[in-house]
């Protein structure tokens, strides 16, 4: 019995480590052109029918004056902003579906220029998406005041 013990704390501590790999990543995994794969919640019909909502090619953009700036600082251009929001990863744990002021999703994706890593906010409105904000996730950018 005392033989046994060891073997039995290290198959619980696999299963455990089981566990927490898969509660982090959520299950499902896509492929990037730079990382290879990245972790993504699994998506029901609703979030396709949402993510189908930003394909529209001929949608009107209106970019704020943070996000402008923002896209300024980090070397970003509308062109790659359209392109990540019409492919529409959209990351859950960061939006804010039921937002006091209207609905905000955080979409991400590689820009096609130099493939960088960004999270763009995105309020759906009416007639046309806002971009609220720009964040590149692998570097931190000094910009001045985007405000």
């Amino acid at each position: 019995m005392k033989k046994a013990i060891p073997y039995l704390l290290i198959v619980i501590l696999f299963v455990v480590a089981l566990f927490v790999r898969q509660c982090r990543e959520g299950g499902e995994t896509v492929s990037h052109p730079r990382s290879g794969t990245e972790p993504r919640t699994k998506s029901t019909a609703d979030d396709s029918n949402l993510a189908d909502l930003f394909r529209d090619v001929d949608a009107t953009y209106f970019f704020t004056k943070h996000a402008r700036c923002r896209m300024e600082c980090r070397h970003i251009t509308q062109k790659e902003v359209k392109e990540i929001v019409q492919q529409a990863s959209i990351n859950f744990a960061k939006s804010e579906p039921d937002a006091p002021r209207g609905a905000k999703y955080a979409l991400e994706g590689y820009t096609s220029k130099d493939h960088q890593h960004v999270r763009i906010i995105v309020a759906p409105k009416e007639r046309h998406f806002t971009i609220v904000t720009v964040i590149d996730l692998d570097e931190d950018w000094t910009c001045g005041s985007c405000k």
